[in-house]
């Protein structure tokens, strides 16, 4: 009877238990653009992307960055300091591991990059996270990991910033991203239930015998 409890009780911790799914990279290779677009938001793999000055930009040309993508966002510099935001379309929680970013203009196209990005993040229960990088030494897409701890979020913000008052061109591609915890599929949770009913009555038995 020890052993049943024991087994049961290891099932119940399986289905019980959450799990960090595995992580997954935005490309936005799947995105459809033409023309390097404005757009309101951006969908892909389960994740919105939206901003006041987001973009699409699928020909860089010789005004734009190049990395090679097909398709990577781009922050376009407008008014005050804005940004992209993330978050699950299905609005649960997500980590995030890591992100590529770069000034949007080529050299010498006359509109200022960012040579900040700030990255800002909430987490479920209202705790508060931030990261600045530096983007003014370089001229390319960089790839920036992010601290440990950045977990359980409920959205963040890639700020692109020119100067203490405005914001400046953003170019953001790769960004790693994990699932957040999962939770017990029903035909688990059935199972366990099954499970827990067939190990009461077996008990009885034994104990009516």
């Amino acid at each position: 009877m020890k052993a049943m409890t024991c087994a049961l009780g290891v099932m119940l911790a399986v289905a019980t238990w959450s799990t960090p799914a595995a992580a997954l990279q935005l490309t936005f290779n799947d995105v459809a653009s033409a023309g390097n677009p404005f757009v309101a938001l951006v969908e892909t793999s389960g994740y919105r992307l939206s901003g006041a000055s987001l973009r699409t930009i699928d020909s860089p040309g010789n005004t734009f960055v190049n990395d090679g993508s097909p398709v990577y966002l781009a922050q376009n510099p407008a008014g005050p300091i804005g940004g992209v935001t993330l978050q699950r379309i299905d609005g649960g929680p997500f980590d995030l591991y890591e992100f590529s970013a770069a000034g949007l203009f080529a050299p010498g196209a006359g509109s200022p990059n960012s040579t900040l990005v700030a990255v800002l993040g909430l987490q479920a229960g209202g705790a508060g996270l931030s990261a600045l990088y530096d983007l003014a030494s370089t001229t390319g897409f960089v790839q920036f990991p992010v601290p440990a701890g950045w977990e359980n979020l409920e959205f963040v913000t890639f700020a692109g910033i020119f100067s203490a008052s405005a914001a400046g061109g953003l170019a953001l591609d790769d960004i790693g991203v994990g699932l957040g915890p999962t939770v017990p599929e029903p035909a688990t949770l059935a199972l366990v239930l099954t499970t827990l009913v067939g190990l009461g009555a077996l008990a009885l038995r034994r104990r009516l015998s």
